[in-house]
C-alpha cells in the first residue's frame, strides 16, 4: 500500500486525529532512520571511547523470556539502537508482569476470558477515543481485528514456537520492518530490561513457558559495555554465562 493510500485509509478509520499519531508512528519506526543514527552512533564510539565490543545492534540474541522481569518503558526502540548510556534508567524500572498488556494476555490465555473482559480492553478504548489512534488502531472494529491476531499469535506460538522472521501482528499504518522485535536493554549487572515491541510476543512466550526467545538489544548501560570490553580484552570464561557475552565464547 503505498503512503497515500496509507494516509486515506488512516483518515477514513480514525479522523485527523489517527493521521497525526500515525504520522509520528511512521516516522519514528523508520528502519532508514534507525539504521543511519544506529552506524553514526558506533562510529562515534568507536573513534571517542575506543570501544571494541560494539555489538550488531540489529541483531538477536536469545534469551529466557522469563529472565526479563522488568521494564523500561523510556527507551525509544529505534532511535536508542545501539546506545551505551550511564547514570541510573537501568534503575527507573517497573515489573513487567504488572502491565495491563501482560495481566490481558494471562488473563485470555491462563484464566480463559473474553478479550473484553480483560483489564487492558477498557484503557484501550479510553485511548482510542482519546487519540484516535492505539497500537495501530484507529476504531473498534481494528482492535478487535487486533485481538483476532493475537490469538492467532497464541496459537501460532504454541504449536510451533516463536520464529521471529514471521509477520505475527497483520499490517498497519507503521512501517513493516524485520526490526520491529521484542526489544531489551542490558542494566549495568547484566539484567534484561524490556524497553518496547513484541509486548503481546514476550507476554505469551511467558505463559507459554518458552524456554528461550530471541530479542533485539537496544541499549547497554556504560558498565555493562565495559564488562564486555574486559571479556573481549581478556578472554574472560565469564564469556560463557550471560546469553549478551556468547558471542564472545570460545567454540
Amino acid at each position: 500500500m503505498s503512503v497515500v493510500a496509507r494516509a486515506r485509509s488512516v483518515v477514513a478509520s480514525g479522523g485527523l486525529r489517527g493521521l497525526v499519531s500515525s504520522g509520528r508512528a511512521y516516522l519514528a519506526h523508520h528502519p532508514l532512520l534507525a539504521r543511519t543514527l544506529a552506524h553514526a552512533r558506533l562510529e562515534y564510539y568507536r573513534s571517542v571511547h575506543g570501544y571494541e565490543a560494539l555489538a550488531d545492534p540489529f541483531a538477536l540474541i536469545e534469551v529466557d523470556p522469563n529472565a526479563i522481569v522488568d521494564a523500561n518503558h523510556g527507551i525509544n526502540k529505534y532511535l536508542e539502537a545501539g546506545a551505551v548510556r550511564g547514570g541510573d534508567w537501568d534503575r527507573r524500572v517497573v515489573p513487567y508482569e504488572e502491565s495491563l498488556k501482560y495481566r490481558s494476555v494471562e488473563q485470555r490465555f491462563v484464566e480463559g476470558r473474553d478479550w473484553e473482559e480483560t483489564v487492558g480492553h477498557d484503557a484501550l478504548c479510553r485511548r482510542l477515543e482519546a487519540e484516535g489512534e492505539v497500537d495501530g488502531c484507529f476504531s473498534l472494529a481494528d482492535l478487535q481485528r487486533r485481538y483476532e491476531r493475537i490469538d492467532g499469535l497464541y496459537e501460532s506460538m504454541r504449536r510451533h514456537g516463536y520464529d521471529p522472521a514471521r509477520g505475527y501482528d497483520g499490517p498497519d499504518t507503521r512501517v513493516s520492518t524485520a526490526l520491529d522485535q521484542v526489544c531489551v536493554s542490558i542494566g549495568r549487572d547484566g539484567a534484561l530490561i524490556f524497553c518496547g515491541g513484541g509486548n503481546h510476543r514476550l507476554s505469551i512466550a511467558k505463559v507459554l513457558e518458552l524456554e528461550t526467545i530471541p530479542v533485539r538489544v537496544v541499549v547497554r548501560h556504560a558498565a555493562w559495555q565495559a564488562r564486555r570490553e574486559r571479556v573481549v580484552a581478556a578472554g574472560l570464561e565469564e564469556s560463557q554465562s550471560h546469553p549478551d557475552l556468547c558471542e564472545f565464547a570460545e567454540p
